[in-house]
């Protein structure tokens, strides 16, 4: 069975997981935690949620940095099964799994949006037929219902009426291009974009003015066509990508980290820019701190916020992990990797981008 990014996985001891990415170990499916019961490990530093009638933690890799650290010390403890060590990177790599055997149920998102789609309209609730209608204006871009799903807290279905997002997950980089296509041209009464001011909002969190800088991050958000409101309800589009076009194979390529670096360089490809892990293929990398390398071929990262940040012929700079990358077949060559989930509790936190240059 293939793995999709952004599906669902509840475990057997109570855990809600998000697949995370499209790429995967046979004995696990690499996930980020996202509700976790408060039965064995609970902090009051991260929000709480009451979900399939349990007191949970939501996982917000944003809070307070000690706090966090001190959670998933206490969460590698009572969960150390979840934990998943990579013989393909360094051993201080974080990567949360669910290994088959602890799986309990996986929500789909493609089959939960059919499931909806089949409702009768004056059957759902006005959340419900949000998302309903926003679909009926997705698919007159020329993509299909089987090519979209629907995720998080609608397809679990504990959403919250007037507060929760549509998440919308478009099967396929080609699908999700046109998509966005279409999206910049379409217009609805239902549909607006989000405002100068509600991007700044929404930059100030997460330091995002920090790692795009106040001019450029207004700029690229803006230029984003994968987010947005119906009916004044946030939604936000997704990419996963078919097992035919994924850009990694997991078990191909040995990492080995060479320390921190910064870079500017040329985007030449950004295709593989709008799923995660992203990469961005680039040319022209000049290195301006720390250990200089030739041939750093590929900008990867795990953290959304970096999808579309640029497109081909623009310059980037960038400051992540310089990883050497040894392939099974092919040449080695470097790349610089942003976002792995052990920056969240270390000074990486801070220190990590992606931006666009003049």
């Amino acid at each position: 069975m293939h793995f999709y990014e952004s599906s669902i996985i509840t475990t057997k001891d109570g855990l809600h997981c998000q697949v995370y990415g499209n790429e995967h170990p046979k004995e696990a499916v690499l996930v980020k935690p996202k509700y976790i019961p408060t039965d064995k490990i609970e902090s009051s530093v991260l929000p709480y949620r009451f979900i399939s009638s349990r007191k949970m933690n939501r996982l917000n890799f944003w809070v307070e940095k000690e706090g966090l650290r001190q959670y998933i010390e206490n969460f590698t403890i009572a969960y150390p099964y979840y934990l998943y060590k990579s013989s393909f990177h360094d051993s201080h790599r974080l990567f949360f799994a669910v290994p088959i055997e602890q799986i309990e149920r996986i929500y789909f998102p493609r089959r939960g949006l059919k499931e909806l789609m089949s409702m009768p309209l004056e059957a759902l609730d006005p959340h419900l037929r949000n998302v309903y209608q926003f679909v009926q204006l997705l698919v007159q871009s020329g993509l299909r219902l089987k090519d979209l799903g629907v995720t998080y807290s609608t397809l679990m279905g504990h959403y919250m009426q007037n507060i929760s997002d549509i998440n919308i997950v478009v099967y396929g980089k080609e699908q999700f291009w046109k998509l966005m296509s279409f999206m910049e041209k379409v217009q609805h009464p239902s549909l607006r974009w989000k405002s100068d001011e509600e991007w700044q909002e929404f930059l100030q969190k997460r330091s995002r003015f920090h790692r795009f800088g106040k001019e450029f991050g207004l700029r690229i958000m803006k230029r984003k066509h994968s987010e947005g409101f119906f009916n004044d309800t946030l939604f936000v589009i997704f990419a996963a990508e078919k097992e035919e076009e994924v850009w990694f194979k997991w078990g191909e390529e040995q990492y080995q980290e060479q320390g921190l670096v910064t870079v500017q360089a040329t985007v030449v490809d950004n295709k593989s820019s709008v799923v995660r892990p992203g990469c961005y293929e680039v040319s022209d990398v000049i290195v301006m701190r720390g250990e200089n390398k030739e041939n750093i071929k590929k900008i990867v990262f795990y953290n959304r916020d970096y999808c579309m940040v640029a497109f081909p012929g623009e310059k980037i700079e960038a400051r992540g992990i310089l990883e050497k990358v040894i392939p099974k077949n092919g040449e080695k060559y470097h790349r610089v990797v942003v976002g792995y989930l052990d920056a969240y509790i270390s000074d990486r936190r801070e220190e990590e981008f992606i931006k666009l240059k003049e």
